[in-house]
């Protein structure tokens, strides 16, 4: 087992890369709507890979499915949208507590409570359909994007959560993470709405995390 070492020459082993899967629910942040009671909330998933560097340090890589909706809470403008949402980002976790399971020799303990702070970068492919409610019912808009829709957008995730250790092996993660976006199309409402503004987004998510350990061959037994 490879030894690694804190600032401080305490010895450490990276534990064992982990699956992570799980549902999220998606909060959209811009020119129809910045409050929950204008958002349909709706499931997405996601499906990613995480290894801890360090006691304080984890790396991740995510591809997550996401879906937005939101209703104009604008008096008399009357839009809508609906969009579905692939995501994938790659992150830090800073840990506030250290993982001591990392150590070795007497300072090795469990953890069983990690909290986090985390920050990444990703890409976000955007397929958003608007919609209005006019006198004579609703009614689709045309794209405001040239060539339509989907499209790519950069995204810089932030937030934080805490992981859960139910066994060596398995944990449970709830992360919370805001998304500042580099479009202001995320809605497809932008000359129509706010231009001067770029579309946001939030995540709630809870995460089921496996950890590969590699089994151990039985010893040999001698019998004389």
């Amino acid at each position: 087992m490879r030894h690694y070492y804190t600032p401080s020459q305490q010895p450490y082993h990276r534990l064992p890369v982990r699956l992570t899967f799980g549902p999220n629910l998606a909060y959209y942040n811009g020119d129809i709507a910045d409050k929950l009671k204008n958002n349909t909330l709706r499931m997405g998933l996601g499906l990613g890979l995480t290894q801890s560097l360090s006691p304080h340090l984890t790396y991740g890589l995510e591809l997550s499915y996401i879906k937005l909706k939101a209703t104009d809470q604008a008096p008399g403008r009357g839009y809508s949208f609906a969009s579905t949402n692939g995501l994938l980002t790659t992150f830090l976790r800073y840990n506030l507590n250290a993982d001591k399971s990392m150590y070795f020799g007497l300072n090795n303990r469990p953890t069983p409570v990690l909290a986090f702070l985390q920050a990444g970068v990703g890409a976000l492919l955007n397929n958003p359909t608007a919609s209005q409610q006019t006198a004579d019912g609703v009614i689709a808009l045309a794209p405001e994007r040239i060539g339509g829709y989907p499209t790519l957008a950069a995204v810089l995730p932030v937030g934080g959560g805490v992981t859960l250790r139910a066994s060596r092996s398995l944990h449970f993660t709830l992360e919370g993470l805001y998304y500042f976006t580099s479009t202001d199309l995320l809605d497809d409402i932008s000359q129509r709405g706010n231009p001067k503004s770029n579309d946001d987004f939030a995540t709630v998510a809870l995460k089921i995390e496996y950890a590969f350990y590699k089994k151990h061959g039985k010893s040999l037994v001698h019998n004389d």
